[in-house]
């Protein structure tokens, strides 16, 4: 292979040639619906890349898992083109005027007093980008993709949930629900012969949940703290 370095309208050229008449069978044969499982995976994969530069301080790894993952990208653009559904062009377009939207602070000399009062804005200002200003909790409750991981959905729905102050936001009364949700929980474990697995399904899902809400309260990442705990009883010492 040379040495030449190739550019993001090569990478576009490239996508349309394997999508054309003489392309590859595979990727002309593609949706966007098949590839969805294509591109959770190649998300997954960066993901695990970033650990590994944060790990090994080398980002060869990234690199290339992150253009994995741009190929994901340029193929549902090209996919869309073909259909007439949108360009590459609307992609970038739209990213770059929601970026812009939300950081007035940054973009349109807008000040904020506080971290708390910015969060409030880019919520309201998301609202406002769809047209939603005054959609209800359900709504705004089912526009966070069921596919999500459970801990994440779990924490977005516990943040939105606790904004619109249809659960508490306070870390002792989040903690006081914990609480009560594991002895709730402790009840059909310890009965086990009378209780039944629906029972001890929804207990267990009422204490993950709280655990949920107590992530989003301190600022942590429910799904990242249960990874690193994973990762060390994997890597533990027999």
């Amino acid at each position: 292979m040379s040495n030449t370095t190739f550019q993001f309208q090569e990478l576009l050229a490239i996508v349309a040639t394997l999508r054309g008449k003489d392309g590859c069978p595979w990727d002309r044969a593609q949706t966007h619906e098949s590839t969805k499982p294509h591109l959770l995976e190649e998300a997954y994969e960066v993901h695990q890349a970033i650990s590994d530069l944060t790990a090994t301080g080398n980002p060869d790894h990234l690199v290339e898992e992150l253009g994995d993952l741009l190929f994901q990208v340029a193929l549902h653009a090209q996919i869309g083109e073909e259909a007439g559904e949108f360009t590459m062009d609307d992609v970038v377009d739209r990213i770059c005027r929601k970026m812009i939207h939300r950081h007035p602070h940054v973009f349109k000399g807008q000040t904020y007093s506080s971290v708390e009062e910015q969060q409030a804005d880019w919520e309201k200002l998301k609202g406002e980008e769809h047209g939603n200003n005054e959609i209800s909790a359900k709504e705004e409750f089912q526009a966070v993709p069921a596919a999500f991981p459970a801990l994440i959905r779990g924490q977005k729905i516990a943040k939105k949930a606790a904004r619109r102050q249809l659960i508490s936001g306070s870390q002792m009364d989040i903690f006081r629900d914990l609480l009560q949700s594991v002895l709730e929980l402790a009840d059909p474990v310890s009965n086990a012969a009378k209780a039944s697995p629906e029972e001890v399904s929804r207990s267990l899902g009422k204490t993950l949940f709280a655990l949920c809400r107590l992530a989003q309260a301190q600022g942590l990442s429910a799904e990242e703290a249960l990874i690193d705990e994973i990762e060390r009883t994997i890597n533990q010492e027999d």
